[in-house]
């Protein structure tokens, strides 16, 4: 086996990868670098320790000397989540590729040509899907599950799990989406009463020739986030992992490895791992966390915590929408420990190159968005931000909120959305009827609702806080506001205490007094657990179309944050009368 360094490594390794680019030469030498570390680790094996043999330990340092396990097994995990229906590249921004010149990236053509470059030299190695891959663009919006099935077939996929998003239309369509996938669909903790739906599901599922089992677990929160039928259930991921593990370990004694196909969200894949044994690797999704050394990345790839035996569990994640693909070797010991790893997401950028046939595909079914993509809205100066509503006051929830004001003025006092709602920003330039269903491609339409003063000082603080106050159960997105509402908070108080200050109109909300909001159906009726679940409500026009509207009426657009939701050092709530 020869061995590179420097510019003669670079171009060997972008002739082995067939000229793919990952990121940048950098990080291809990094990533072949690694996949060269096990190729010595095989010769390794193959020589017993002898000539120079050795292995890589868990620190990742060569050590010289014969295998202590040389029994150990590698296996190679690619994985993906989150890509909420962009089957075409797209702005790392969430917007449309209108201009590839201004780079874009992902897309399943590049995907397919990453794997098809990559796997083949893998001897062993699963592809998995950790769900969510409905909801997002116009190829959703447009045509459901259909075109979404025909490219997951074309991708090697070994088995898939179930975000919170395929239930968005209902448990029918997505069981006749599932019937049409060509893989597993796995999950531990969904249990229903619809025969289609249930039918498509398998608990776990084992790997026979990697002495291997994956089982799955979709976050218990989907009830109140999408629309799942009232016969489907969602038992706590945690107690779902430990009894479906359990049952994979008296059932599969040849079972030595397990994993965990999660769509429960970084922080919640942690707690997993802390409360739970025989489970070594878990891959992710739900949270859109970006893992790795690159900036903005909220942890080490892979994150390694303990589980209760004291053993390490190694967890993973891609980020949002197929800009990356998870990639990670792990070489296993006898006993289904980890001991080793290498890898990194993979960036698709443009300078990784789409599948001709799979793109063909995906170009032919675009023709349908032209009308979308040539109707001109209106302009904005600036970026409408959308990365940050889900922790801070953001200019695309602002002006989002002030289109409910502004539709509702003659009988709402405010408007209240979820950041979890808007889903894609908005760059500065011409804004297009595509951008605006894509900003909101879930259909929720516009209600009011009267709260007493008292209740939306409660709202709001169990929004800060993230624990509605009422009930006591996680409250699962942040809130964007209307200009009528300034609200501040202080982080580092404890929950229940958090919210300072709240104002209508530039007044101390009266506790007594009853305010109506315009908001959406799918908060009004307890989504994302805001409030309790409310019918005395009546539906309105689609916030799509108000927002469309609302940048007819107001181009050309220039948003600034105005300090609508803003964090304080005061200790002290300044509750109203």
């Amino acid at each position: 086996m020869k061995f590179f360094t420097g510019i003669a490594f670079a171009l060997e390794a972008l002739s082995l990868f067939g000229g793919v680019v990952v990121v940048n030469a950098e990080v291809v030498v990094d990533r072949l670098v690694s996949r060269r570390k096990l190729d010595r680790r095989d010769q390794g094996y193959a020589n017993g320790g002898g000539g120079g043999g050795g292995w890589w330990d868990a620190a990742g340092k060569w050590r010289n000397g014969k295998l202590k396990n040389p029994g150990n097994y590698e296996l190679s995990f690619y994985h993906i989540n989150d890509v909420h229906a962009h089957l075409d590249q797209f702005r790392s921004s969430g917007s449309s590729c209108t201009d590839p010149s201004k780079g874009c990236v992902g897309g399943y053509s590049r995907v397919k040509t990453v794997l098809d470059q990559t796997r083949r030299t893998h001897k062993n190695s699963l592809l998995l899907n950790a769900g969510d891959e409905f909801q997002g663009t116009l190829f959703y919006t447009l045509f459901k599950g259909e075109k979404i099935a025909l490219t997951l077939n074309q991708l090697g996929f070994d088995a898939m799990t179930l975000g919170n998003h395929e239930f968005d239309n209902g448990d029918d369509l997505l069981a006749n989406f599932l019937h049409e996938l060509d893989f597993p669909i796995i999950s531990s903790n969904i249990h229903s009463n619809n025969t289609n739906l249930s039918s498509a599901l398998v608990p776990y599922l084992v790997f026979k020739e990697h002495k291997l089992a994956v089982l799955a677990v979709t976050t218990e929160t989907t009830a109140g986030i999408s629309k799942p039928g009232a016969g489907t259930k969602f038992e706590d991921p945690v107690a779902a992992a430990k009894r479906t593990a359990k049952e994979i370990k008296a059932r599969h004694r040849d079972v030595k490895r397990i994993v965990a196909l999660t769509h429960i969200g970084y922080d919640k894949d942690i707690e997993l791992a802390k409360n739970t044994t025989d489970i070594s690797l878990i891959i992710g999704g739900h949270s859109h966390t970006l893992l790795g050394n690159m900036a903005g990345a909220k942890g080490k790839y892979p994150t390694i915590e303990t589980n209760l035996d004291g053993d390490e569990v190694f967890i993973v994640q891609a980020f949002r929408w197929g800009e990356y693909l998870g990639y990670i070797d792990v070489e296993y010991d006898r006993w289904g420990k980890i001991v080793s790893y290498e890898g990194a997401p993979i960036h698709l950028t443009n300078a990784t190159t789409q599948d001709p046939g799979l793109q063909a595909q995906v170009n032919g079914w675009s023709k349908a968005f032209a009308s979308y993509q040539t109707t001109v809205l209106g302009v904005t100066e600036y970026p409408l931000i959308q990365s940050t509503c889900q922790s801070a006051e953001c200019t695309l929830g602002d002006f989002s909120a002030d289109s409910m004001e502004d539709y509702r003025s003659a009988a709402a006092a405010a408007a209240i959305i979820n950041a979890g709602g808007i889903r894609a920003e908005i760059d500065a330039g011409n804004i297009t009827l595509q951008q605006s269903l894509e900003c909101f491609p879930f259909g929720n339409s516009i209600v009011e609702l009267a709260f007493t003063g008292e209740q939306l000082w409660s709202i709001f603080e169990g929004i800060v806080s993230g624990v509605n106050q009422a009930n006591g159960q996680e409250v699962t997105s942040f809130v964007q506001v209307s200009r009528s509402i300034r609200l501040t908070y202080n982080p580092a108080n404890p929950a229940g205490t958090k919210l300072i200050t709240l104002k209508i109109k530039d007044s101390p909300v009266v506790f007594s007094k009853s305010y109506t909001i315009a908001t959406l159906d799918f908060l009004a009726t307890g989504g994302d657990n805001f409030w309790a679940a409310r019918s005395d409500f009546v539906t309105l026009d689609t916030m799509d179309e108000v927002w469309a509207d609302y940048v007819r009426k107001t181009t050309p657009i220039s948003y600034e944050l105005d300090g609508r939701i803003s964090t304080t050092t005061e200790t002290t709530p300044q509750k109203g009368a």
